[in-house]
C-alpha cells in the first residue's frame, strides 16, 4: 500500500470492516475521560501499536509544549504531542476488529489532518467511526453519569443494527469531533460520537465515573469483552471521596441539590416523551396494518 502523507505507519493490518474508535485530549476530554477510555480498551485488549502522526504540521508548539524526560540509562528524551494508532484483530463472533486512535486536538491545518486520518480508514476499510468525548456539563455527582451518543447516519448498518442514536441538535463551535466526522464522511464512512458528560463543579484530572460509563455504552455498541470491575471500584471511591469533600460545605451542597432536582425532571420528561413515542410508533402501526374498512388483515 502506499504512504499516506503525514503518517508513520510500521504496517497496515489486515482487519475485517474495523470499527474506529478515536478521542483527543484537549478541548473534548474533560477529566480525560475520552482518552482514558481508548487507553483502558487499548490495555485490556493488547492492541498492537502500528501509526502515528507527525506532529510537525499540526502544532503551535510554544501553545502544545513538547516534553522532556529523563531515561533510566541517563539519557533526556523529548516527547512531542502524540497521535498514535492500534489495531486489535477479535476473532470474537459478534464482535468487530477495532482500530484505536488517542490523540492530542492540533492548532493547525484540521482537515489536512483529519483528511489523513480518514485516508487511513478508508484504506483499513473502516465500517464505522465512534468518537469518543467528554465535556464539563452542569451534572451532579450524586446521579448515573450522563453518556449522551448521536449519530448524522440513521442507518448505522446490520452489524450496528442494535443502537438508535438520534440526530444531534448542537449548533455552535466545535472541535476535532466534528472535524473529523466530516472527513469521514468525504469517504463514505458513517459515524457515532458518544459523550461523557462530567460535573463542571469538581476540578479533577481524572474522573473514573463517567469513564466507566462511556466504556459501558461503547461495549453496547461494539459487544467489546472489558472487565470493568477494577474501574468500578474506582468509580465508587471517587464518588465517596468527592462526597465526603462537599459534605461540611453548605454552599455546594444546595447547589449540587439544585442540580439533582433537575436532572430527575429531565429523566422523568425524557421517560414522558419515549411512552408517547412509543404509543406513537404503535398506533402507526396498527394503522399500516389495516385494511380500509379499519380492521386488521389477515396475513395467514
Amino acid at each position: 500500500m502506499d504512504n499516506i502523507e503525514h503518517l508513520t505507519c510500521t504496517k497496515f493490518p489486515e482487519l475485517d470492516r474495523p470499527l474506529m474508535l478515536a478521542a483527543w485530549s484537549g478541548w473534548s476530554d474533560a477529566g480525560e475521560c475520552a482518552t482514558l477510555a481508548i487507553r483502558e480498551i487499548a490495555t485490556q485488549l493488547n492492541a498492537q501499536y502500528f501509526a502515528s502522526i507527525d506532529p510537525e504540521e499540526f502544532y503551535i508548539f510554544s501553545q502544545e509544549r513538547p516534553l522532556v524526560r529523563n531515561t533510566s540509562d541517563g539519557r533526556r528524551e523529548l516527547q512531542w504531542p502524540r497521535n498514535d494508532l492500534y489495531y486489535w484483530q477479535s476473532n470474537l463472533s459478534g464482535v468487530p476488529d477495532l482500530v484505536l486512535m488517542h490523540g492530542t486536538e492540533p492548532q493547525l491545518k484540521w482537515r489536512t489532518y483529519t483528511t489523513a486520518i480518514a485516508t487511513l480508514a478508508k484504506t483499513l476499510n473502516v465500517e464505522l467511526l465512534a468518537n469518543v468525548g467528554a465535556l464539563l456539563d452542569s451534572v451532579p455527582h450524586t446521579r448515573e453519569p450522563r453518556v449522551l451518543c448521536t449519530s448524522v447516519d440513521d442507518d448505522l448498518g446490520e452489524r450496528y443494527g442494535h443502537v438508535r442514536y438520534p440526530r444531534p441538535n448542537y449548533e455552535g463551535p466545535t472541535g476535532m469531533t466534528s472535524a473529523t466526522i466530516d472527513a469521514f464522511s468525504k469517504q463514505g464512512i458513517k459515524s457515532v460520537s458518544i459523550w461523557g458528560h462530567a460535573p463542571h463543579y469538581l476540578q479533577v484530572n481524572r474522573n473514573p465515573s463517567i469513564t466507566l460509563a462511556m466504556l459501558n455504552e461503547i461495549s453496547k455498541l461494539a459487544s467489546l469483552p472489558l472487565n470493568t470491575q477494577g474501574l468500578e471500584e474506582d468509580a465508587e471511591e471517587f464518588k465517596e471521596t468527592v462526597s465526603r469533600a462537599v459534605e461540611g460545605q453548605a454552599e455546594i451542597r444546595s447547589y449540587v441539590a439544585q442540580l439533582e432536582e433537575r436532572y430527575d425532571d429531565e429523566i422523568t420528561a425524557a421517560e414522558d416523551r419515549d411512552s408517547g413515542e412509543v404509543v406513537q410508533e404503535l398506533d402507526d402501526f396498527l394503522r399500516s396494518r389495516s385494511s380500509g374498512n379499519g380492521h386488521p388483515q389477515n396475513n395467514d
